[in-house]
């Protein structure tokens, strides 16, 4: 999702359990690049995580959670460098914790990279700001800077 200048992508989405509906409790960890015109070698990728008390109708102003990263410190893939999709966002007590994958400068040859969450979780009820997508359009005319994302077909275990 772009919104800004900003692209998100990689969503972790956790469901406070005791909650549903249009009242459940929602938080969303997620990985960012804080202007989308950069190259390999300009990007800084973040960890930011929101919130929604109202089952994802608004959502709390973002929380920056890590970075910034370099792409360089990243592990290459078929398709690039690649954080990984190691991200969640989960519910204990009332309270989210994020987890997300955290890259640091390489050591020689060696990857420095690890999953991290916050240690005293996100207080959902008490987060600040409401936001909402309501009348927001597409911009006509463009084209994402980055491949469209691979479809995999996911079996359910019996």
């Amino acid at each position: 999702m772009r919104r800004g200048t900003v692209d998100h992508f990689i969503p972790g989405l956790g469901i406070d359990p005791p909650t549903s509906g249009i009242t459940a409790h929602l938080g969303l960890t997620y990985y960012y690049y804080p202007q989308t015109n950069c190259t390999a070698a300009t990007c800084a990728l973040y960890v930011g995580f929101i919130s929604s008390l109202d089952g994802g109708n608004t959502w709390s102003a973002p929380t920056p959670l890590a970075g910034p990263m370099a792409l360089s410190w990243l592990p290459s893939t078929f398709s690039g460098q690649m954080v990984a999709d190691y991200v969640a966002t989960s519910f204990a007590g009332g309270k989210a914790y994020g987890v997300f994958a955290v890259a640091k400068a390489k050591s020689g040859a060696t990857f420095d990279q690890a999953i991290y969450t916050t240690q005293a979780g996100f207080d959902v009820a008490a987060a600040q700001g409401r936001f909402s997508s309501a009348g927001e359009q597409p911009v006509a005319n463009r084209l994402s800077s980055r491949s469209p994302a691979r479809s995999y077909k996911i079996h359910p275990i019996r």
